[in-house]
């Protein structure tokens, strides 16, 4: 799939591996804490304004001051939006707005068989849509004004899977899996996934494997399409798509199988994401904060488990829970399906979708203070993340969050599903 697409975006019959190829963007997702006045000074212009999509999620209603100095402020993101000749209705603005790699999912701009470049670093979580979604960082800058980007054509691993996931599982467990067994050995390749375990797995738990690439070295990761996804895609794609799947005697690197039955809730930490455990062997710890959302944990399918888990339940005296969706389509869905309710209902603080307490410096309800312990859903738990350096961070599935958030321990989810 990686060399098919790499050819279908530069315009080749075929490319080979190692190959230098310069790949046309379909769609460059923005966010709003990354601006360069270069371009501006410049006087350049997007290279196709209609296809570049800015999201408001890092600086939320709630932002510092030392937040606003260090990465700049939402006026200057609309100013610098319109200074590229962006159309105003593909910025997604407070109302609209939630995380840049999740935003474009919803709305319909990434499909597959493109080539998707994001200036965040887990850009890679739209390969779950069939695409080849890749984080630019800095690169992202020259390519809005040129609507192109080289690179070399990399390997593959397959990543077979069959089975269905036990209730209780989520897309972060499955990463951590793969983080255990294949860190150091995905350095700079792309992970595709396939086989017939692929229909279990909802798009959300497919975009919380492929947010997990950036951790595992991975340039990409790249999910083969199914009904799922189509259906998915159908009232959403702005436009028809072609997906991709690889042929039967596709070359990979490496192959490895998983049965997804064979998953269980696991847990990182504290302090580094390659630090992966079962759950058992930090069970009983004890925590004073509990964090649901970010890119990694606040889609739907995350929301429900850990609204399973607390209905009819109260958080612990001694803890705080705060819930952050992932998007503002995400939070109305929560608020009808009354999955919103249960968390408030159970104690928990529910705040303005977007990166919230994932997002170091953000004034949240959160903010850890020194000696505390928290148990996190998003995507980072390195020290000083979520406030003081003093604090520990674990990282685990929504589920685990929930649960811990009731007993003021770390502890496991499953006894908590009738």
């Amino acid at each position: 799939m990686t060399q098919k697409l790499l050819a279908r975006a530069s315009e080749k019959d075929a490319v080979l591996i190692g190959d230098v190829v310069t790949a046309k963007i379909d769609v460059i997702s923005m966010m709003d804490s990354f601006l360069d006045d270069w371009l501006v000074e410049n006087n350049l212009k997007a290279w196709d304004p209609s296809r570049v999509v800015f999201s408001f999620d890092h600086i939320g209603p709630r932002a510092t001051e030392a937040t606003l100095k260090r990465w700049g402020d939402v006026e200057r993101t609309r100013e610098f939006a319109q200074k590229l000749g962006v159309p105003r209705e593909n910025v997604y603005d407070i109302g609209r707005h939630g995380l840049s790699h999740q935003v474009p999912a919803e709305e319909g701009w990434v499909l597959p068989g493109t080539f998707y470049l994001a200036a965040d670093t887990q850009g890679a979580t739209m390969g779950a849509l069939n695409c080849f979604a890749m984080p630019g960082l800095y690169s992202t800058f020259p390519a809005l004004a040129t609507g192109e980007i080289w690179i070399v054509v990399p390997e593959s691993i397959r990543i077979n899977l069959t089975g269905e996931m036990p209730k209780g599982v989520l897309g972060k467990d499955i990463y951590f899996r793969l983080l255990q067994d294949l860190r150091g050995r995905a350095d700079s390749r792309v992970l595709e996934f396939g086989g017939p375990g692929l229909l279990s797995l909802p798009i959300d738990v497919r975009m919380g494997v492929a947010n997990g690439s950036n951790h595992l070295g991975a340039m990409t990761s790249i999910f083969e399409p199914d009904q799922r996804l189509i259906d998915y895609l159908k009232p959403r794609a702005r436009e028809a798509f072609e997906p991709v799947t690889p042929d039967p005697d596709a070359a990979y690197v490496a192959s490895y199988a998983y049965d997804l039955s064979t998953f269980e809730p696991l847990v990182s930490g504290p302090g580094d994401i390659s630090k992966v455990q079962p759950l058992s062997e930090v069970r009983g710890t004890k925590v004073q904060a509990a964090y649901i959302g970010s890119c990694s944990g606040g889609r739907m399918e995350d929301l429900k488990l850990a609204a399973e888990v607390l209905d009819g339940q109260k958080i612990s005296p001694d803890v705080r829970l705060v819930v952050t969706p992932i998007s503002s389509n995400v939070a109305r869905d929560a608020a009808e399906s009354g999955v919103l309710r249960t968390f408030l209902r159970a104690g928990a603080t529910v705040t303005s979708p977007g990166c919230g307490a994932c997002h170091f410096g953000n004034d949240t309800p959160l903010r850890l203070g020194d000696g505390e312990t928290c148990i996190t859903a998003s995507v980072e738990n390195y020290s000083g993340r979520m406030g003081s350096t003093k604090a520990k961070i674990y990282a685990a599935n929504a589920a685990v969050v929930a649960a811990s958030a009731l007993t003021g321990e770390i502890t496991d989810p499953r006894s908590y599903f009738r």
